[in-house]
């Protein structure tokens, strides 16, 4: 045990950046929508792999990716413990199935609910990690 306080006491993001993630955080930084592509099989990823899963290629180019798709589910975050999210309550997130096949979880912008045909963004938060955003 330390007497260092933890990052989330301080209200700094929840969870240390990774490697994958970095790649997100400069496309987001560019305004871009970009996912790994397989050089190989062409399936696009998300998250971020090593390997594709589909043909086990490991040339897997970030590429400009379609940013649209639907929303399959939806929930809003009414309360927390961690206080980099307590000042952002609510927090609507949902489920989004993007039209060139992977899935991810994003934040919706209002009026954005299940069903709907969206665009997604990868947007840079107050630290610089991106967040995906749906409207």
């Amino acid at each position: 045990m330390t007497d260092r306080p933890s990052d989330q006491d301080h209200g700094l993001p929840p969870y240390p950046p990774s490697a994958s993630g970095a790649f997100y955080d400069a496309i987001a930084a560019e305004g871009r929508f970009a996912l790994q592509r397989c050089a190989d099989c062409a399936q696009f990823l998300y998250p971020a792999h090593d390997v594709c899963p589909s043909c086990l290629s490991t040339d897997l180019p970030l590429v400009d990716a379609p940013p649209q798709g639907q929303i399959a589910s939806e929930t809003t975050i009414r309360a927390t413990t961690n206080p980099y999210f307590q000042d952002r309550l609510p927090i609507r997130i949902g489920l989004v199935i993007l039209d060139c096949g992977p899935s991810m979880i994003a934040f919706l912008d209002d009026g954005a609910g299940m069903g709907d045909r969206i665009g997604v963004s990868f947007r840079p938060d107050t630290f610089g990690r991106a967040m995906a955003w749906a409207k």
